[in-house]
């Protein structure tokens, strides 16, 4: 009976897994075909609340498109794995105004056409909401084999950013940055990130990180996806390619953090590089195109992070405050369901690294 039981847990983490590629794969697919179609991408476009906004920018989009991609995620997962419900928590809040005047909050409908009227409500375009309506009611495929882990989903929550970096996502186009398969803005920063971490202890556990537009080929794009999680010693990452080799002495920061920083880095000679999508720049981490990922600020959030550290602790790195390890203590981000941006910010900002002597040979040189 306790073979059977233990069994039985394997195979829901196998599930659950499964579960969240396939609805990270179906917010990629949404997320291409709106750009495939501008009209429906200039529908989208919603400017956020004071309340909503990042700081950093004097102008922060909510677009339809990710509040849409939040609530499939929501929808299917909670579904699947009705121990969830109340416990997948998102970036975006699903209030919209209606052309109508009145406010109503954007769900998955039961059906087809239940979706269909609450788009077309928002977006006053039957064909826009009849295609978006018809994307979120699709199902998705990947060619997937997964591995067992002994983790019940009943222990979890969930931390969703439904696509990360919009404003590429709405600006669109690539341009290729210094480093050979790394870019620095466009369309590749986009990520849609998906992160479960531990409700009690609040350490991250499984994460899948789906970056929709990798790489382009005539008028389409394809997209790769990273996975992985660990618990008790049982770890275990994927990346649908094989794992490229970390480029030496390479940090990856924001285009606004502090001239000091860059200066001590440089003088340890680091060479930086300044990329789009706090999400991308972590997936660089991850991907081992770079070192680490240095951010002195809070301007991160529990969204962005999430999904790949728990990645990256698979890999045998990790992310962990940014001013804690200045004072001599490696403390790894820990999470917790919240409401509002400041509940949810990375306060104490953040190094993101795949190598543990290089996390402690950027901390020598920032104190």
């Amino acid at each position: 009976m306790k073979k059977y039981v233990v069994d039985i847990v394997i195979q829901l983490i196998g599930h659950f897994l499964r579960s969240v590629i396939l609805v990270s794969e179906k917010a990629a697919k949404i997320a291409r075909a709106i750009r495939q179609e501008e009209h429906l991408l200039s529908l989208l476009v919603r400017e956020k609340k004071e309340d909503e906004k990042n700081q950093r920018f004097a102008h922060d989009f909510k677009t339809l498109a990710d509040v849409l991609v939040q609530e499939v995620v929501k929808h299917d997962l909670g579904s699947e794995f009705p121990d969830l419900v109340g416990h997948i928590c998102g970036e975006e809040s699903n209030e919209f105004s209606c052309l109508d005047g009145e406010t109503i909050c954007l769900t998955v409908g039961g059906t087809e056409e239940e979706t269909y009227n609450q788009l077309v409500r928002i977006l006053g375009n039957e064909r826009a909401a009849c295609t978006l309506a018809h994307l979120v009611h699709s199902t998705a495929e990947v060619d997937l084999v997964i591995p067992s882990c002994s983790l019940s989903t009943d222990e979890l929550a969930i931390w969703i950013d439904p696509i990360d970096a919009t404003a590429e996502y709405i600006t669109g186009g690539s341009v290729e940055g210094e480093v050979a398969g790394m870019f620095r803005t466009g369309l590749p920063c986009v990520t849609v990130l998906i992160g479960a971490f531990h409700r009690l202890s609040g350490t991250p556990v499984l994460g899948v990180i789906n970056q929709p537009f990798c790489q382009q080929f005539s008028d389409r794009w394809e997209g790769k996806i990273l996975w992985g999680f660990g618990r008790e010693n049982n770890l275990t990452s994927h990346i649908l390619e094989p794992s490229l080799p970390q480029t030496n002495k390479l940090v990856v920061l924001s285009c606004s953090e502090s001239a000091e920083v860059k200066s001590r880095l440089t003088a340890g000679g680091f060479k930086l590089i300044e990329a789009a999508g706090a999400g991308y720049k972590l997936l660089c981490v991850a991907l081992r195109l770079v070192s680490a990922y240095v951010l002195s600020k809070p301007s991160t959030y529990y969204w962005d992070t999430c999904g790949i550290q728990a990645v990256l602790l698979a890999m045998g790195g990790g992310v962990v405050s940014y001013s804690d390890a200045l004072r001599g203590e490696i403390i790894p981000l820990a999470y917790q369901k919240g409401k509002g941006t400041e509940q949810c910010c990375n306060e104490s900002g953040l190094i993101a690294y795949s190598d543990r002597a290089v996390l402690e040979e950027i901390v020598m040189l920032l104190k």
